[in-house]
């Protein structure tokens, strides 16, 4: 299994904002921690333009992200939020288009101690398996994975 190498990303958690009915012109900085959001917005006007507002953002961006560090791995795969519909965090019914049909599927996500992410899919047909036997299937991959890491 490949992992993926984290890019740093020189406008995380930064926006342009070019609002011309309002004359609002600068950058807006977000950031959500536990279903909070944290923004704060840098005028160009105030700052003395864009690049000066920019170079005001990046610092803002450092004291949120100081004032409120991200979580330990396997945050967003480990709550239930409410766009969950599967009752289970980690595991969610997707759905995707190949060779011009539609396949669904229920999928079973984690996190491995060195960061890596992993899904494993369990497919359904009237012919084959039934999507509740996916669903559970998914369920379990999904606690035995997290057993087998002690989390579980």
């Amino acid at each position: 299994m490949k992992k993926k190498k984290k890019k740093k990303r020189a406008m995380h958690h930064i926006s342009r904002v070019d609002y011309e009915r309002r004359r609002q012109y600068g950058w807006l900085v977000r950031v959500m921690r536990d279903g909070v959001n944290h923004q704060k917005f840098i005028s160009d006007g105030v700052r003395g333009g864009q690049s000066d507002s920019l170079r005001e953002a990046k610092a803002v961006r450092a004291e949120l992200l100081r004032l409120y560090p991200a979580p330990k791995r396997g945050n967003v795969f480990n709550k239930i939020t409410a766009r969950n519909t599967s009752r289970y965090p980690g595991v969610n019914k997707s759905g995707s288009y190949r060779k011009g049909h539609y396949y669904e599927v229920w999928q079973a996500h984690w996190t491995l101690p060195d960061g890596t992410r992993v899904s494993k899919r369990f497919g359904f047909s009237p012919n084959g398996r039934s999507e509740k036997a996916a669903k559970r299937l998914a369920i379990a991959t999904r606690r035995e994975a997290l057993a087998a890491m002690g989390e579980g």
